[in-house]
């Protein structure tokens, strides 16, 4: 067994336990600070477009990894041939992850160039977007 496949054996095991423990941890221990600090009064029309474009994007993408990993060949056979699942999966997947980009980079343009709201970002929101990107 090589080392990428002891990599790719552990890590989601390693991440869904952080994951859980992290949630237990703030749940217990920071309940009040579960909460955002929402910057919609200071700046709306911008988050009208970018985070619902971002969101769906996401969702898209992830549902379509879901239904990619979860749904057993056999089944996908069934319905489409291996040409329409790559056709419809590299462009369904395209069009998700363009507005998800497309949203991110709104978002934070918004918090950069929007003055109250890049006075109301914190040290957590400025993590949380590095995070999001590199997650992307």
């Amino acid at each position: 067994m090589s080392g990428w496949e002891i990599f790719w054996d552990v890590v989601p095991y390693v991440t869904l336990a952080v994951v859980a423990v992290g949630t237990w941890w703030r749940y217990r221990y920071d309940k009040v600070g579960w909460t955002t600090r929402s910057s919609q009064l200071y700046e709306s029309r911008l988050l009208r477009i970018a985070s619902p474009m971002f969101h769906f994007g996401m969702l898209v993408v992830f549902i379509g990894h879901v239904i990619g990993l979860f749904i057993p060949e056999s089944w996908m056979d069934l319905v489409m041939s291996d040409h329409v699942y790559l056709l419809q999966a590299v462009i369904l997947g395209g069009i998700a992850g363009i507005a998800a980009l497309v949203g991110i980079a709104l978002l934070i343009y918004r918090r950069r160039v929007t003055g109250p709201v890049f006075m109301a970002t914190t040290v957590n929101d400025k993590t949380m977007y590095v995070v999001l990107v590199a997650a992307m």
